[in-house]
Order: structure tokens, then C-alpha cells, then sequence
């Protein structure tokens, strides 16, 4: 007979541990991996950068602060959308933050340079250009051998003449309307209805309430419309600057200009009337004005 013998608990656990290793002693050793719980996420730290407006900024070292300007003014670092923020507002917050560095996105600070406000611009004859090709593109596909495309609104004749050079670039024989009007909604509606009723087939106005009711106009008669910001990406002057912030550099009393090379200038949203094939042309197009050359659109 086994005399019953009385288990240690030490001892209980020993074997266990031999069992589960499938055998004590064997040469044959099974590693057991014991999964880690997982630290917590560290809270982000970098360099506090404040945020007017809709821009989207991620650069590594930097921590966005989204806000009014009164919010964000004390950060390091304050990026103000055109449009957005007062001029003469904008110019008493740098005043009142001479620590603090602004950059205005999308346009030039105007004359009233002051040491700690950058003026980040894009090149508006470049977007111009483009908006041109989309409306070249849609012509060739759509307008038969009389293609016409129009340029509508205030009398702007620089950035009407770089439209009509996009567009005739990818057809030659694009006829382009120069549709002016008053900077006025109704206006510029009327302006955009009159082009379509000579037979254009897309639209191209700047900016603000004129291009909008400009493109409603055309929507209304199922043609496409287009505006200049259509072909800006204010985030590519926008995250340079935080760059240079991060490395601790910063610039102010100037205004830099920002094209195509630098990739400010490209397809940021299309009219979803233009067709999916014509969109790749365009951005095919965008890629030639990047690295110097004439868009071809193909």
C-alpha cells in the first residue's frame, strides 16, 4: 500500500508548472509567452499651433489647437484662413502677441507688414490655369466642334486670360467667353446663364458669393461650374510654415507665393459632373504644371 502523502503547496505548483512544459528535465524546454497589457498612450506634446478656420495640419512635432483667434492667439504659432478673421482683428491680436507668430493662408497681408504676421499666397494664375484644362477637357468631350467654356464675374482679365490659355492648351479650338458682371450674386448668376445660353459648356468664376451663385446658375442648367479655389491646397503653405516653426524657424513681414512646383496648386475638388475619365486627365495636367510643363491633358 502507498502511504498518502501530504502535498506542499510550493510543491503542488512545481508540478503543475511541470506538466504544462509537456515533461521537468526534458531537454525539449516550451517557452510560455505572457502577453503584456499595453501602456496607455502618451499625451501629445510638441509645439502648439493654433488653427482658424478649416485647415487641416498634421506635421510631426506639432500639436494643432482648433479655436477662435481670441482662443489660439498666445500659441506659438497661429495659422489664420483667409476670409475667416478681419484684417485690422488680425493685425491688433499680432500687436498684442508680439511673442506669438501668425501666417494668413491664402492671401497677402495687404501692405501692413508687421514683423511677426507671414503672408502664405497661392498662385492664383496657376489655379486659374488649371480650372482652364477641366474646362478645355469637358469642351472636347461635350461641346462638339463649337466648344465653348466662359469665364464669369468682376472684370479680371489676368486670371481670365490664364483660364482661356488651360483651356486652349488641351483643345486649341476652344472659343472662351469672358462673361462679366458686377461682383454681385444675382449678377453673376445672370452672367453664368447668359454664357450658357451662348453655348458654353463649363463656367470658371473666382471666389466667394459671386463664383457660388455663379456655379448654382450653371447647376441649374446641367453644366459644369468651377471656381479658383477648386485648384488650391492651402494645407501644403500651411503645414511649410508649421515646419518651419517645429525646427525654429519663423518668418514674418513678407509674403511668400506658393505654385505649382511647390504642390499649393493641383486638384483639390472637381464639379462631379466632370466625368471620372476626365478627372484623371486633370490630374495628369496638375502633375505637368508641378514639373514644368505645358498640360497636354492625355
Amino acid at each position: 500500500m502507498f502511504r498518502a502523502m501530504r502535498l506542499r503547496p510550493a510543491l503542488i505548483a512545481s508540478l503543475l508548472l511541470c506538466v504544462c512544459a509537456a515533461g521537468c528535465g526534458d531537454t525539449k524546454n516550451t517557452t510560455v509567452q505572457v502577453k503584456r497589457a499595453e501602456r496607455p498612450a502618451a499625451l501629445r506634446t510638441g509645439l502648439r499651433v493654433g488653427v482658424v478656420g478649416p485647415l487641416r495640419v498634421r506635421v510631426e512635432g506639432a500639436v494643432p489647437e482648433r479655436g477662435r483667434l481670441s482662443d489660439v492667439a498666445g500659441d506659438a504659432l497661429v495659422l489664420v484662413t483667409a476670409g475667416r478673421v478681419d484684417p485690422a482683428a488680425l493685425a491688433a491680436s499680432a500687436e498684442a502677441h508680439p511673442s506669438s507668430h501668425f501666417a494668413l493662408v491664402g492671401a497677402p497681408t495687404d501692405g501692413d507688414k508687421r514683423p511677426n504676421v507671414l503672408g502664405l499666397v497661392l498662385n492664383e494664375r496657376e489655379a486659374a490655369e488649371l480650372g482652364g484644362v477641366v474646362a478645355g477637357l469637358v469642351a472636347g468631350d461635350q461641346g462638339g466642334k463649337e466648344a465653348r467654356v466662359a469665364w464669369v464675374g468682376p472684370e479680371e482679365r489676368a486670371l481670365a486670360s490664364f483660364f482661356a490659355r488651360g483651356a486652349q492648351d488641351v483643345r486649341p479650338r476652344t472659343t472662351v467667353l469672358r462673361a462679366w458682371s458686377r461682383d454681385d450674386p444675382a449678377a453673376c448668376k445672370e452672367a453664368a446663364l447668359g454664357a450658357i445660353g451662348r453655348g458654353a459648356v463649363a463656367i470658371m468664376a473666382h471666389g466667394g458669393s459671386c463664383a457660388a451663385a455663379a456655379i448654382a446658375g450653371a447647376h441649374q442648367q446641367n453644366v459644369v461650374g468651377l471656381r479658383v479655389a477648386d485648384f488650391e491646397l492651402p494645407e501644403v503653405a500651411a503645414e511649410s510654415a508649421v515646419r518651419d516653426a517645429v525646427a525654429g524657424v519663423y518668418r514674418g513681414g513678407e509674403d511668400i507665393v506658393f505654385d505649382a512646383a511647390s504642390g499649393a496648386i493641383g486638384v483639390r475638388r472637381l464639379d462631379p459632373r466632370v466625368p471620372p475619365d476626365l478627372a484623371v486627365r486633370a490630374r495628369t495636367a496638375a502633375q505637368d504644371l508641378a514639373e514644368g510643363r505645358r498640360p497636354s491633358g492625355r
